[in-house]
């Protein structure tokens, strides 16, 4: 009798796998019974980098301006391949998924799969296409959700999803077995520690309201903010020119290190209150107004999971820092709608950072996706 384990695929469209904690977390948990395998695009930009200590298959960004074979390759391509056809068709840029999509065809056709999990509307137009049965995992809905249209819904096996709201504006009033899992840590108790300063964690940038929380310290010359996460060579370039002053006085400081999944919680626990916007006059987020509106930042969650209280966008995302009351939710991002915020949680800290907890317990991971691991395991 064979020990060998069941397999299960994981199939991930972009570059940022190091950057995605659903993804990371839900293979850690499947590891533990199952042989898991997740596919990627190779790092490229944007301070991505590979994901250590799991098993990943990388795939190759076809970057083909100027290259007159690839381009005559292509055009052949468009004309006799059925799969590029209908990618064309459909507005597709069937330069770059026709190689996603044969790299996709080879590694299902490689292996007996239990499961195949697709990460978001790319990997789930493949698996349509190719016939294949696919439990649907949805993260970010503004880059291929108008492609839904040409995939059969009746290769997904089920849907984990953050709310029924993203269901809805997706699957309409279509029956499809769904699970709700946010993009939350796994809650291991929070780290006791003094807390100093502000954070704002995650990639920094104008359309997460960074520099609406620069202005903030700006203005308010107390105040200490420390960014963790990824910085584009742009806005670094920006900050030091722009913030120079907020540099030289130490009360902006920027940490750009690289921390595994497990360690960010722990980091956060360092800081007071934890920042969290969406910029909305950002062409790039008013235009997916519901993407961002109605799924909560992973960093959210970890900031709660650390015990930090949060100053937040007013979004339908984040309607559960008003229900648990763990944070302030903001309309406006000017400093002085922040600082009103900041100061409210500073009169009674104790009872918000208690109530970040009490939601970093409800929404843990582990929790909220062992029914669909049962789920697999019934298959």
């Amino acid at each position: 009798m064979s020990n060998q384990r069941e397999k299960i695929l994981i199939l991930f469209n972009s570059e940022h796998i190091a950057y995605s904690p659903t993804v990371i977390q839900l293979y850690d948990e499947l590891q533990k019974q199952y042989d898991v395998t997740i596919t990627a695009e190779y790092p490229r930009s944007f301070n991505n980098q590979k994901l250590e200590n799991r098993n990943v298959l990388y795939h190759k960004y076809y970057h083909v301006k100027g290259r007159y074979f690839y381009l005559i390759l292509f055009y052949l391509i468009s004309l006799f391949n059925k799969e590029a056809r209908l990618f064309k068709k459909n507005g597709l840029n069937y330069k770059q998924y026709y190689f996603k999509y044969q790299f996709v065809k080879k590694i299902i056709k490689k292996y007996q799969y239990k499961t195949i999990i697709s990460v978001d509307i790319l990997n789930l137009v493949f698996c349509s296409l190719l016939k294949t049965r696919t439990d649907f995992l949805s993260v970010e809905l503004c880059a291929d959700e108008k492609h839904l249209n040409i995939v059969d819904t009746k290769c997904i096996d089920c849907v984990l999803i953050q709310s029924v709201e993203r269901y809805q504006y997706l699957f309409k009033d279509k029956q499809i077995k769904t699970f709700y899992v946010q993009n939350a840590p796994i809650y291991k108790g929070v780290f006791k520690k003094k807390r100093n300063g502000l954070i704002y964690g995650g990639s920094a940038y104008d359309e997460l309201g960074f520099y609406h929380c620069l202005n903030y310290i700006n203005q308010y010359k107390d105040e200490q903010l420390t960014v963790q996460g990824a910085i584009m060579p742009k806005d670094i370039a920006r900050v030091e020119i722009e913030y120079k002053n907020l540099l030289d006085e130490n009360r902006l400081i920027l940490n750009r290190k690289y921390l595994e999944n497990d360690e960010v919680v722990e980091s956060l626990s360092n800081y007071e209150i934890g920042f969290c916007f969406y910029n909305f006059e950002v062409p790039v987020i008013r235009e997916n107004y519901f993407n961002y509106a109605s799924a909560p930042s992973g960093k959210m969650f970890k900031y709660i999971a650390a015990g930090v209280p949060v100053v937040a966008s007013n979004i339908l995302g984040f309607k559960f820092v008003t229900e648990f009351q763990c944070g302030i939710l903001i309309d406006d991002l000017k400093p002085d709608d922040i600082h009103t915020a900041i100061c409210k949680i500073r009169q009674d800290y104790t009872f918000y950072a208690e109530n970040a907890i009490k939601a970093a317990k409800f929404y843990s991971f582990d929790k909220a996706i062992n029914p669909y691991l049962k789920f697999i395991s019934e298959k």
